[in-house]
């Protein structure tokens, strides 16, 4: 972690424990000079992170911090709503079932339902699926807003897993659209050559996608027929997921 990060993190822990905050107070507490602990408070009052008081010159966290929590609590809720809903669907597929939201162009698992299945494929929570190989990944990436996708397809970095991965930012152009068109994504062994992934989205009321909802499982069972048949289960899950 960077010193400057490290420093506005300090920052912003420590205003959490006060009404307000002075620069002096600020920067004696973070043993910087008074001219660093200025310039890290005026940066989260641009943001919005920080309120500063004209009068008294103090600080304290600003609403922004509102947004970032609501945002947070938004995620369990959604985790909390899922579940009996990916238990079912576990259940009913016989495939250990997952939940991803986009973070940081990645798909992170947020929350796992595993399958009572003799050889299950499991998504640790919290690991992170790339946008250009899981099925996860590319649901996030085809329905997210356009401005946002054109920003996230410029960082991909393009690595490969197997002989399946895409590659080129061409290849996975059609991959979107072919995802977008049949409204589901699949991993054909594109991170793993044992196992294949099938995802749907998840989207809001305003037909926004932020999470992805998606099943693996070993080759030998995932096959063309079953595929076929999880497909509307999985996007009926999603729907009754709509946040």
């Amino acid at each position: 972690m960077s010193k400057a990060l490290k420093t506005g993190i300090d920052a912003l822990m420590f205003l959490a424990t006060r009404t307000s905050v002075g620069v002096t107070e600020l920067a004696e507490e973070l043993d910087v000079n008074k001219s660093t602990a200025s310039r890290v408070l005026s940066t989260f009052v641009d943001a919005g992170i920080v309120e500063k008081n004209r009068g008294t010159q103090k600080y304290k966290l600003g609403p922004a911090i509102l947004q970032l929590s609501e945002r947070y609590y938004k995620n369990f809720n959604i985790i909390t709503a899922a579940k009996p809903i990916m238990e079912q669907l576990a259940h009913d597929i016989r495939e250990s079932v997952h939940l991803c939201i986009n973070s940081n162009n990645s798909a992170v698992v947020i929350n796992q339902i595993l399958s009572h299945s003799r050889l299950v494929v499991s998504a640790k929570i919290g690991n992170r699926e790339p946008l250009h190989a899981s099925s996860v990944g590319k649901c996030l990436l085809t329905f997210i807003g356009e401005q946002e996708r054109e920003q996230m397809l410029g960082e991909i970095v393009y690595k490969p897993y197997t002989s399946k991965t895409i590659l080129t930012q061409e290849a996975l152009l059609e991959e979107i659209e072919r995802v977008r068109e049949q409204g589901y994504a699949i991993d054909d062994g594109e991170i793993s050559e044992d196992i294949k992934c099938v995802a749907v989205p998840i989207f809001d009321r305003r037909g926004n996608c932020r999470y992805s909802l998606g099943t693996s499982g070993a080759n030998s069972r995932m096959t063309p027929e079953k595929i076929a048949r999880i497909i509307p289960l999985m996007k009926k899950a999603a729907k009754l997921l709509t946040v």
